[in-house]
């Protein structure tokens, strides 16, 4: 490890770029994590918060504030560029055209006439498919751009492929998300809610929020008193997953409020529970006292909620998508279904009912996969490990 670089106090420069709760979603919290992280005391980090909303109702949307926010952006980039001379520019890049006309492009530009080294993290694991999509104009901006970063970072081995063709190969490296063990620990992993199954996510339908409700009905004939759980945002409409990760089609859209208003006035009601979002404490409450966790999502990158969920102690039922196909072995610590397959959602449910003690052997095993491979410690070593390798 090669310390004699240029350094402040010490430790080498580096102008860390992210969201930042609130809202407390997997980025905004991933972004916390490691700013609080021993990386502070091998670095010299100085932060700048790319988010301005506070609710990921709005998110992604283009509106006046987007538009001020962009401006006030570009002068802190610029502003912290000429006033700490960062070595390195950490950068999270988003897998939507609008995210990066609106910014990723002119931030990977910027801070290459500045002659920092440059490293992107994707979360999310949609950008080629996306990539496909683009205006050619943007397409050919999108690869200038990318074409000098000096690394660019992925959230699972199955992912490296999101930047075929924008950055070369040796180029891209696995970063695996992280959770603060400390935070979310449970002694008691045995002792839960038979009855309440939670999801936790936007309530979209790329999150497969529309598909767990359909699975209601189907085990609410075989467990009357089952108890759903949806924490989360209550959004319309799509501004990042236009596709089905698993086979490339894209997404038919279904209007999640309208799901949500019939499963409220229907005669599942009683089974259904909308929480709106849960954080701290809260959440790491309704975590322990659930029974299992669900995510049959569309496309992940890697879902920080089913990492804090295993954490917890809980068995997964989930879809082969992002670094879910990576982390979860079928029968082993969690079931894994096609997406938008409520269907055989719902069985695994019901089986998972019906065998309490397989359910807690899954249980166990999350708990004992994430203490040896997802740390907060673990992770954030790495990522300092890849900062050194692109200084050196």
């Amino acid at each position: 490890m090669n310390l004699n670089l240029p350094t402040h106090n010490g430790r080498p420069p580096i102008l860390f770029i992210g969201p930042y709760p609130p809202p407390y979603s997997g980025p905004e919290l991933g972004t916390k994590l490691f700013l609080e992280s021993e990386l502070k005391d091998i670095f010299n980090l100085h932060f700048i918060k790319t988010n301005f909303r506070k609710s990921n109702v709005n998110k992604g949307r283009l509106d006046g504030q987007m538009v001020k926010a962009f401006f006030v952006f570009f002068g802190r980039l610029i502003s912290s560029l000429i006033r700490y001379r960062p070595e390195l520019v950490y950068y999270p890049i988003t897998p939507t055209q609008i995210g990066w006309v609106g910014r990723d492009i002119w931030c990977l530009l910027i801070s290459r006439l500045f002659g920092s080294k440059t490293v992107i993290h994707l979360r999310g694991g949609h950008l080629n498919l996306n990539f496909q999509t683009f205006h050619p104009l943007v397409k050919y901006l999108v690869r200038y751009a990318s074409s000098s970063v000096s690394m660019a970072l992925v959230q699972a081995e199955c992912l490296r492929d999101q930047f075929s063709g924008l950055v070369p190969n040796e180029r891209v490296k696995v970063l695996y998300n992280a959770v603060d063990t400390a935070e979310y620990i449970n002694n008691t992993p045995y002792i839960y809610d038979h009855h309440k199954i939670l999801f936790m996510g936007h309530l979209t339908q790329a999150k497969g929020y529309c598909d767990a409700v359909r699975a209601i009905p189907i085990v609410a004939k075989h467990t009357p008193n089952i108890q759903f759980y949806f924490a989360g945002t209550l959004r319309r409409g799509e501004r990042g997953v236009f596709f089905n990760q698993t086979n490339g089609q894209p997404l038919t859209y279904e209007d999640p409020v309208k799901v949500h208003q019939e499963i409220s006035s229907g005669c599942f009601a009683r089974n259904y529970r909308y929480l709106g979002i849960v954080t701290g404490q809260e959440k790491i409450k309704l975590l322990k006292e659930s029974n299992i966790f669900i995510l049959p999502s569309y496309s992940e990158g890697f879902s920080r909620a089913v990492l804090e969920a295993m954490a917890m102690g809980k068995p997964i039922i989930c879809t082969p998508v992002g670094a879910l196909r990576e982390i979860l072995k079928d029968g082993e610590n969690g079931f894994l279904i096609p997406p938008g397959d409520f269907r055989q959602l719902a069985r695994r449910i019901i089986q998972l009912l019906e065998d309490p003690e397989l359910r807690n052997r899954m249980a166990q095993k999350n708990i004992d996969h994430v203490r040896r491979h997802f740390t907060a410690e673990k992770i954030s070593a790495r990522l300092a490990d890849y900062f050194h390798e692109v200084l050196t």
